[in-house]
């Protein structure tokens, strides 16, 4: 490579924190001329301190509320009720795919990482992944599951320290509050495994068996551009919201009353239109 050709490169590099902001169609250009060595630094790079910080405070809180919220849960238990028990889990883990869905999909699709707030923390972990899918292979525990930890804290702090009456319907809500929240937690965790090549066994089994993501079901949402399949706790709810294209309905409303366009910044960073079927 020449010179020339060499410091073209770097002018295009050096566009990405400036382009950030607002995905116009010269920003889109930039970007997409962009190398994945330069957008993945950028990402790695907005991954501050503070962010870390953060991110071990919240879940050590989350372990300590789930701690004190199970053995609540536990005491009120009894053979008799055990049915509020797995009515309660098994609505937790579709409203927690259906959450996973509505975050990613949002995610994906609006905004920017200078958006304040989520931009700099749960956009850019989104924007990231699209650019380099296996990167959050390489986050740890605390990485791939702080921001989860800090969405549902505010839910353990209720069910830890509220007074639970010794009936059903505090049983049921208790039961259904605390594994919506264990599930929520764990749904990066669950993303990162469908990712991951080298899994332990129990993993693969409930993979394979659906109660988690399984890698077959998620490939389907990395196909270009990225629109269909959301939900990623266990994936159940991705073949009947695609069969009524619930996210298409969606955008379409977002964008008739605000005029947005949808992934228009994920298009900058992937070089995929998100108009594109």
């Amino acid at each position: 490579m020449n010179t020339t050709q060499e410091q073209d490169n770097n002018n295009n590099d050096n566009v990405l924190i400036e382009s950030n902001s607002s995905p116009t169609s010269a920003s889109i250009a930039q970007l997409q001329s962009s190398s994945i060595k330069a957008k993945s630094d950028e990402f790695k790079a907005r991954y501050t301190k503070g962010k870390r910080a953060q991110e071990i405070v919240c879940v050590v809180v989350f372990f300590a509320l789930l701690a004190v919220s199970t053995q609540k849960m536990f005491t009120l238990y009894f053979v008799q009720n055990i049915w509020v028990f797995f009515i309660a889990s098994l609505l937790a883990m579709i409203v927690a795919d259906f959450f996973s869905g509505i975050v990613h999909w949002g995610a994906d699709t609006w905004g920017t990482l200078d958006t304040p707030i989520v931009g700099n923390s749960l956009l850019r972990s989104f924007r990231e992944h699209h650019v380099v899918p296996t990167q959050m292979c390489h986050h740890d525990f605390i990485e791939t599951n702080g921001d989860n930890c800090m969405a549902v804290v505010p839910v353990l702090m209720f069910t830890a320290f509220s007074e639970i009456r010794d009936d059903r319907y505090d049983l049921f809500l208790l039961c259904f509050l605390v594994q919506l929240s264990f599930w929520i937690m764990l749904t990066n965790q669950i993303h990162k495994w469908s990712h991951t090549y080298k899994l332990p066994a129990l993993i693969k089994f409930l993979q394979s068996s659906g109660v988690i993501l399984s890698k077959r079901d998620h490939a389907i949402h990395h196909r270009n551009p990225f629109d269909k399949y959301y939900c990623i706790t266990n994936g159940w709810l991705n073949p009947y919201l695609a069969s009524i294209g619930f996210w298409k309905r969606l955008e379409e409303i977002i964008t008739y009353a605000t005029g947005a366009i949808p992934r228009a910044d994920d298009l900058a960073w992937t070089g995929v239109d998100g108009d594109q079927q």
